[in-house]
């Protein structure tokens, strides 16, 4: 972010409810969902920035929220286009019930070094859990708290994955390794 869109981004923030964020934030990304076998959520858990519940995995991550992180199911960031490739790949099937969520971007070089914890908390907020809904809107709250007091909270990320150097590589063929 250069220092203009970073002043713009400040500014539209103070004084900005939760829910405001959230609306402000309700398209950042295509969501879809899956249902995969325990073998292939592990393996595309290489292929993935994880966020949400999944982000719970990652050291100090469950500490922030009050969660704890589980097995089975996987939700994360991908590249625009990936997720066709991994449904190819790992023979999932789209289901409003499944274990895999995939985000898929098209700004992934915000996210080279991972999911910034406002970014984890908005998609908590999302959820349909009661318990990770209010553990993401309670950070919020406390970033946007944090915000109007001090200004920018220091950055905060998931760093337990990334997306490979070259993610336009990212195909069927090599996925499935």
């Amino acid at each position: 972010m250069n220092p203009h869109e970073r002043y713009r981004l400040r500014t539209s923030l103070q004084g900005r409810s939760v829910e405001d964020v959230m609306v402000a934030a309700r398209k950042r990304a295509t969501v879809r969902t899956f249902r995969a076998t325990t073998e292939a959520v592990g393996k595309l858990q290489e292929h993935v920035l994880p966020t949400g519940g999944a982000a719970m995995r990652a050291a100090g991550m469950g500490a922030v929220f009050g969660l704890a992180g589980g097995d089975g199911f996987l939700d994360g960031y991908v590249p625009v286009g990936t997720a066709d490739e991994m449904t190819a790949a790992f023979h999932m099937e789209e289901s409003e019930d499944g274990n895999v969520t995939l985000r898929e971007i098209d700004f992934e070089e915000g996210l080279r070094n991972g999911v910034p914890v406002a970014a984890i908390a908005l998609d908590l907020a999302e959820s349909m859990a009661t318990r990770e809904q209010s553990a993401g809107r309670r950070v919020l709250r406390k970033l946007l708290e944090d915000y109007a007091i001090r200004g920018w909270p220091p950055s905060r990320r998931c760093t337990s994955t990334g997306f490979p150097a070259d993610s336009t590589k990212l195909t069927a063929a090599n996925l499935a390794r």
